[in-house]
């Protein structure tokens, strides 16, 4: 299982704070506190940004972290020509993030992915989140189907099946529903694209409520459902530990009892 942190996003008021004032140290040290920590993707997101500002703010962005951390980019932009933007800055390959069931961004990220040859994660929604299973495998058949009307098959497309607050009124069925889609995903489709989850949106705070303390029980459940790619805060060293274990249930690492009662 591939862990990619997204704590590098504007959305963090510190690292806000970092990429408004261009702190080429407090960048630098958190994407190496990143790969120390075991993740091996990062997650791009300088969020929304005016026009102005945006063709400088990732090329900065993306060569700072070039420079501190040899992990795997994930470029996070909504807008297909930002993400080209951003990847013009790219030295190495990077993986595009994201791709929706909209026509809109369907279409123009999977053309681009193409053109370059990227990995290219697609989430399973439109304007809104699908409630159910099947909603979800419908709209995964449909980016399916044009990305390898594309050639992007098999591992180079992630499917996203879009984990929501479970604090959210229905959460409890959107969180079963995204297991239901992992399980289901090899079985429908050959050869099979890869799974993720965003496991930050699972516990995000919905009406004041939180729910963190499930990030890391729905963690192990996906996992058991076939995960392949996790996003999550690589700073929280019990969502870390956990990870490296379910890894070595894998038969990816080795079990040190040291490492895991630090």
């Amino acid at each position: 299982m591939i862990v990619a942190a997204d704590n590098l996003t504007t959305s963090r008021p510190s690292v806000r704070r970092a990429v408004d004032a261009r702190d080429e140290a407090f960048i630098s040290g958190l994407c190496r506190d990143l790969e120390r920590a075991g993740a091996t993707w990062i997650d791009l997101n300088p969020g929304f940004l005016p026009a102005s500002r945006r063709e400088e703010t990732w090329s900065w962005l993306v060569k700072t972290v070039e420079a501190a951390s040899a992990a795997q980019l994930i470029l996070d932009a909504a807008e297909p020509a930002t993400l080209e933007l951003a990847l013009g800055f790219c030295t190495r390959p990077p993986v595009l993030n994201m791709a929706t069931a909209e026509p809109g961004r369907l279409g123009p990220v999977l053309d681009i992915a193409a053109t370059h040859g990227l990995e290219v994660i697609a989430a399973t929604m439109t304007a809104t989140v699908p409630l159910g299973a099947e909603d979800r495998l419908a709209l995964a058949a449909l980016i399916v189907q044009e990305a390898q009307a594309r050639g992007i098959v098999g591992e180079r497309l992630i499917i996203d099946p879009m984990a929501m607050p479970l604090a959210l009124p229905g959460g409890e069925a959107h969180a079963a529903a995204v297991l239901a889609t992992l399980r289901a995903l090899p079985q429908v489709f050959d050869p099979p694209p890869r799974r993720l989850i965003a496991l930050s949106n699972l516990v995000t705070a919905s009406a004041g409520a939180r729910a963190d303390f499930a990030a890391g029980p729905f963690l192990a459940a996906a996992f058991g459902a076939g995960l392949e790619v996790v996003m999550l805060d690589a700073t929280n060293p019990e969502l870390m530990r956990l990870a490296r274990l379910l890894n070595v249930f894998e038969g990816r690492g080795i079990f040190a009892p040291g490492e895991f009662n630090s």
